[in-house]
């Protein structure tokens, strides 16, 4: 589709795709979490959460319906009126399997979800690709978007029995509404920080610059979404397991710290060492304004991942008010940076936040040391370890390649190469998560056959 489409059609989404991603926090009102967290959950529980998720996305999707025209003469884009109103329809379908897909996270049925995803968004992008070809610009991505939230939906409930009963109890509601409406402002003032960038550059700035950003933002988002997928959502449920124990839970703890930083690093800065041939062998030139966005999103971003697992292990034991307390700080301070040095470009606007990024690591570090006593000498011990070696390893392949003119070959080099020598380190280093996540490849492997 970045063959085909323009920075400008992107540009134009991305404003709505801001208000989905607000909504859809609102509207998940950190219930999800709750449910996860909670130890004992009945099905009155599930039904309760399931029509209320289901009642506030109906809610936003025709409150923002009616709002649609105000955001087009905001932003002085008419065509904002009928993309909106057809994008904010996600809010629904979302709405539906927010309670499926934590059912089957609580129970740790992670293939299921990854099927669902997977599938759901080999589906969207055929669908975009189709609508792209016909010459339906902006429209193929907000199609994208709206049917990625349906079949993801569709197939949640195809891979899950459960199903809602006509139950509602306000008592359910009220018993985890301290906890996930903490975590709802926390995630709500999170995102709005995240994506002020968009809702700022599509006001001062042209479409082109708006969806050279989104651009870099989105290849930015799969080897980040990635390391999500796999540490992030496991660490939650399985540090409720073990938060009563804590000799077990600082085991645990720095067994996920070491493991999301061996796929962390390399992953993520992977993607920026790889970052300029990728784009033009895949999307050509004309999204040459996007690699140095993506380069810094890569290298600013790589430690939100740890971040997160402090995030996880400290709302596992019910310190949702730290969490509220921490991300407002953080939010604040990037929402007040952004607007600050909004008129500076956005590379240096990327800067200025990834500083607040590495700050809002050291003070979660800090304080869940006070809180549950995992020390932060913990942080570098574990984590940087994998950092050096990544940056090793990137380091020796751009000495190796630096006489390669051709782009396929160089993508392809800097790719086998760096795999092959960060695999030959940690074997011969005798790295315990290493080891394990080979013998646990190989288990699998040995199951399928």
């Amino acid at each position: 589709m970045g063959r085909i489409l323009f920075p400008e059609d992107y540009g134009l989404f991305a404003i709505t795709s801001v208000f989905v991603i607000l909504a859809n926090v609102i509207q998940e009102s950190g219930f999800s979490v709750a449910l996860i967290n909670k130890k004992d959950v009945s099905e009155k529980d599930y039904s309760s959460v399931f029509w209320m998720n289901l009642g506030i996305g109906v809610f936003l999707y025709l409150l923002l319906f009616f709002l649609a025209p105000a955001i087009a003469e905001f932003y002085k884009k008419p065509a904002l009126v009928n993309l909106s109103r057809v994008v904010f329809l996600s809010f629904v379908f979302s709405a539906l399997g927010i309670v499926q897909n934590a059912i089957l996270m609580k129970k740790m049925e992670m293939k299921k979800i990854a099927f669902a995803n997977l599938l759901s968004l080999f589906i969207s992008n055929v669908i975009g690709l189709v609508l792209a070809l016909w010459g339906f610009s902006y429209w193929a991505v907000a199609f994208q978007l709206l049917s990625l939230s349906a079949f993801k939906t569709f197939i949640l409930w195809a891979v899950n029995k459960w199903r809602p009963r006509f139950l509602f109890d306000f008592q359910s509601i009220k018993q985890i509404f301290p906890f996930s409406s903490k975590l709802l402002l926390a995630s709500l003032f999170n995102q709005l920080s995240l994506n002020m960038y968009t809702l700022l550059l599509g006001k001062y700035y042209n479409d082109k610059v708006t969806g050279d950003y989104y651009q870099g933002n989105k290849w930015f988002s799969i080897p980040y979404g990635l390391v999500l997928g796999i540490s992030g959502s496991t660490s939650l449920p399985v540090f409720a397991e073990v938060n009563q124990d804590p000799s077990r839970q600082e085991l645990v703890f720095r067994k996920m710290l070491r493991f999301t930083s061996f796929i962390c690093f390399p992953l993520i800065l992977g993607s920026a060492f790889v970052s300029k041939e990728l784009i033009i062998v895949l999307m050509t030139d004309r999204w040459l304004n996007s690699v140095p966005i993506l380069q810094l999103l890569c290298i600013t971003g790589a430690f939100l991942p740890i971040t997160g697992i402090y995030n996880n292990v400290l709302t596992s034991c019910g310190h949702s008010g730290m969490i509220l307390f921490l991300t407002l700080l953080n939010s604040i301070l990037m929402i007040v940076v952004l607007l600050l040095t909004v008129q500076l470009g956005v590379l240096k606007m990327i800067i200025f936040t990834g500083v607040l990024y590495l700050l809002n690591l050291l003070i979660t570090a800090y304080i869940t040391k006070s809180k549950l006593g995992l020390k932060l000498r913990f942080l570098f011990l574990d984590v940087f370890p994998f950092l050096g070696i990544s940056l090793l390893v990137f380091g020796i392949v751009y000495l190796i390649v630096s006489g390669v003119e051709n782009l396929y070959w160089l993508l392809s080099l800097k790719i086998f190469l760096s795999i092959v020598l960060y695999v030959l380190i940690m074997k011969f280093s005798g790295v315990v998560v290493f080891r394990e996540s080979w013998d646990f490849i190989r288990s699998r492997i040995k199951i399928g056959k």
